[in-house]
């Protein structure tokens, strides 16, 4: 008997640490997936006769917010104006203390459109929050540019257009 229990009792020591090392890994892996983070790639999403979208490292999480742009903009049909836009972009889910707002670059030229989003740094446009809030009464010049606040509005998105 004393034997067998040689033999059983590094077993049971061994299985124990493996069950611990397991049940640490699961608690990691379920704790881990908690959040989604961003990519620190750039990424170019192309969808063939409609638009194409790029957007900087860290701006993946705007994607849905920007198709819903680019789908309310090809709603609106043959009515779409050549025009190039940009703007600056507050989005309270993508902000951070370092970067609380991105720039996006929207051109349409013969129902082809075009969709850039850049990192946009405090040290080189300062925020305004004030200015948020009033810059863009009576100031739309397109039908475009209608849409793309109408869809901001939606997403409780603040923007403002700076060229």
């Amino acid at each position: 008997m004393h034997e067998i229990m040689g033999f059983v009792w590094p077993l049971m020591a061994a299985s124990a640490e493996a069950m611990i090392f397991l049940w640490i890994v699961v608690i990691l892996v379920i704790i881990g997936r908690g959040k989604l983070l961003p990519s620190e790639k750039q990424i170019v999403i192309e969808r063939s006769g409609k638009y194409k979208m790029s957007l900087a490292p860290g701006l993946n999480l705007a994607q849905p917010f920007i198709e819903t742009i680019a789908n309310k903009i090809i709603s609106i049909g043959d009515n779409t104006i050549d025009c190039e836009l940009c703007f600056k972009v507050c989005d309270k889910k993508l902000a951070t203390r370092k970067q609380p707002f991105y720039l996006l670059n929207v051109s349409s030229q013969s129902d082809q459109l075009h969709f850039e989003a850049q990192a946009a740094h405090q040290e080189n446009m300062p925020y305004d929050a004030e200015r948020l809030e009033h810059s863009n009464a009576g100031t739309i010049i397109n039908p475009v540019e209608s849409e793309i606040y109408s869809v901001a509005k939606l997403w409780s998105v603040e923007m403002v257009r700076i060229k």
